[in-house]
């Protein structure tokens, strides 16, 4: 097997990638694009993957069984390993919902699909990304599925054409994955995040970086150098996950290592210093075990700088302890077993749903109580479900909803937009009772609006522009005289001003428009267990501040704009008491919302009754 030569460069360019990433998760604020360290780490893995198989081809001696256990010796010990402390963990802390997920994931890590198992569970439903202790391990698969196919696709290609020749056949693949990777970014976001063919550019773009190399006077590779460094810095801090990625502005954090790499400055002082090539070394195992600690935090900390500080120097200290204990001494036979062990574990840990009752947490109120609202029925007529465009797609394959989701008299009201307007409508149908039509139409994570926002495939986007587009019939043939809009945040992002002002001229007598509703991550249950046991009203640091600036925006608009009524949800449910904001958790004996935002059948009623209702109808 071909052993490249040590490149220091590369080696602080890692760490270069692994801070910003930690940086990032811990506190999206101090880095707001810290995520493309990810894509560093692709265009490097890319590089030396093309150089060692390149090099093997030319002298004869590549063999994709020792380059497939190479792969496997590094990248699994340390994963397994991950694996086996998290099912302990969960085994004596986590409560039976949250093990079986944590199972499930495993196996699909260790398997390397969790990037297709991320992707298809990013509905919106699906539990939060804080939840998720192996999400992170969706760019392990990525690269493991590149690994897989790349070295199959080159030999193939050796057998039928000159090496001159495959080397322009990767630079137009390279162009056409960028290629391709745009459109998706912005046709389906989800799928090219997570997704091989979308990502296969950054690694095919390493792989140029040594096919293509420049000899450059010493002077010119530092130019070469800085001007890499600039554009990776400049994307780690101007770019952030509002941002379309990876799409055309992954092009710079992946442009700029490929100019670094191709700078090739061993000598560099600030890329080969003792702590960048400290970081480097062990970043594989501090990326393996950041991620879990700020699912921990989120979970079972309070959420502030110190406690921040202290798991980022513990992701240090566990992943030098990784690299040492297990990267460097663990391959062969030992990884198999390894392997088939952590999988075994993990599925009797899925197969039992996560339920043994030699678990402590396995029984008892607590479990009971997480239990009940993850399984919680936010509307027993069933009419939230059937409403839900992109949840009917989900179900039936194609963008549709329920025949009792449009009333069949004209007039009375209709509520339009998202998920958390659906589950308002539970306790709004109740306040009203037969006094008028009822029309409901939602889609999960859509924004009310008579502008189609993507026209891709994503089953959100598609449900979307079918719920907005059928909205627009529903006013022009049922005529309610009263239609009410709302959604979970980014209130700031939609053009309200047109859609009111359209509204109005179809002969909408009333445009209601309800802020934001109290949300917590990872859910309300989450915390209350943790936290807040017996309260009715709480302050908590894993309150979602981001629907402040959304309430906020809705309030300044409405001064502007009295030819809308606004419903400030916040203001009804929560009050500022020694500076600090406390929110309605719950109702009698039941909380407010069952997740991280969407009401409860109790917490419908209430709002709809105390606060919607009066307001709306006078």
């Amino acid at each position: 097997m071909v052993v490249l030569q040590f490149r220091k460069d590369i080696n602080g360019l890692r760490a270069l990638a692994v801070i910003a990433v930690v940086l990032y998760h811990f506190n999206e604020s101090w880095m707001s694009g810290g995520f493309a360290g990810v894509d560093v780490f692709f265009v490097i893995s890319g590089f030396l993957m093309t150089a060692i198989i390149f090099k093997g081809i030319e002298q004869q001696t590549f063999s994709i069984i020792k380059f497939y256990k190479a792969r496997a010796n590094r990248i699994i010990p340390p994963l397994a390993v991950l694996c086996i402390a998290l099912l302990i963990f969960a085994w004596f802390f986590e409560l039976n919902y949250s093990f079986s997920t944590i199972s499930k994931h495993i196996i699909s890590s260790l398997g390397f699909v969790s990037n297709i198992t991320y992707w298809k569970e990013s509905g919106y439903f699906d539990a939060v990304s804080h939840e998720k202790w192996l999400l992170h391990s969706w760019s392990l698969s990525v690269e493991w599925q590149f690994y897989i196919l790349y070295p199959l696709v080159l030999v193939a290609m050796k057998k039928f054409m000159p090496v001159k020749v495959m080397k322009a056949s990767i630079l137009v693949a390279t162009v056409l994955s960028f290629i391709l990777c745009i459109i998706a970014s912005n046709k389906w976001p989800t799928a090219a995040y997570y997704l091989l063919p979308a990502r296969a550019w950054e690694m095919m773009l390493g792989g140029l970086a040594f096919l293509y190399p420049l000899q450059l006077k010493v002077e010119r590779k530092k130019l070469l150098e800085y001007f890499g460094l600039l554009l990776v810095i400049s994307s780690y801090v101007l770019v952030s996950k509002e941002s379309i990625w990876p799409g055309y502005l992954a092009l710079f954090p992946a442009l700029g290592t490929f100019f670094i790499i191709i700078a090739h400055r061993d000598d560099s002082r600030l890329m080969n210093n003792a702590v960048f090539q400290k970081l480097g070394t062990w970043s594989y195992s501090i990326y393996l075990w950041h991620w879990p600690l700020v699912v921990f935090m989120n979970g079972y900390l309070i959420y502030n700088t110190k406690n921040i500080l202290l798991l980022i120097l513990l992701s240090l200290l566990l992943g030098m302890i990784s690299y040492k204990l297990i990267e460097k001494k663990i391959s062969g036979y030992t990884t198999a077993v390894l392997l088939l062990t952590t999988l075994g574990a993990a599925f009797t840990v899925n197969i039992y749903d996560g339920s043994f009752d030699l678990r402590a947490k396995s029984q008892g109120p607590d479990n009971q109580f997480i239990e009940t609202y993850k399984n919680y029925e936010m509307d027993p007529s069933g009419l939230f479900l059937k409403c839900n465009a992109s949840y009917r797609i989900l179900k039936t394959k194609k963008p549709n909803v329920g025949n009792d989701c449009i009333s069949s008299e004209q007039g009375g009201i209709f509520l339009w937009g998202d998920s958390h307007i659906g589950s308002i409508s539970t306790g709004l149908r109740k306040s009203l009772g037969d006094s008028m039509p009822f029309n409901l139409l939602t889609s999960s994570g859509c924004a009310p609006s008579f502008v189609h926002r993507k026209n891709g495939f994503d089953r959100h986007d598609v449900g979307c522009d079918y719920s907005n587009d059928l909205a627009y019939q529903v006013v022009l043939d049922n005529k309610p005289e009263i239609v009410v809009l709302g959604q979970r945040g980014w209130h700031e992002k939609n053009d309200w001003g047109n859609t009111i002002k359209q509204l109005h001229s179809m002969g909408v007598l009333k445009v209601v428009i309800i802020g934001p509703l109290p949300q917590w991550k990872p859910s309300l249950p989450a915390i209350y267990l943790q936290r807040h046991k017996g309260e009715v009203f709480i302050s908590d640091p894993n309150f979602d501040k981001k629907i402040l600036k959304s309430n906020a925006y809705l309030n300044e608009f409405h001064a502007q704009n009295k030819n809308f009524i606004f419903i400030d949800m916040l203001k009804n449910l929560c009050s500022y008491r020694e500076s600090k904001l406390n929110c309605r958790a719950k109702i009698d004996d039941t909380l407010i919302t069952f997740d991280y935002g969407h009401l409860t059948v109790e917490g419908s009623n209430f709002v709809a009754e105390n606060y919607i209702y009066p307001k709306i109808i006078n």
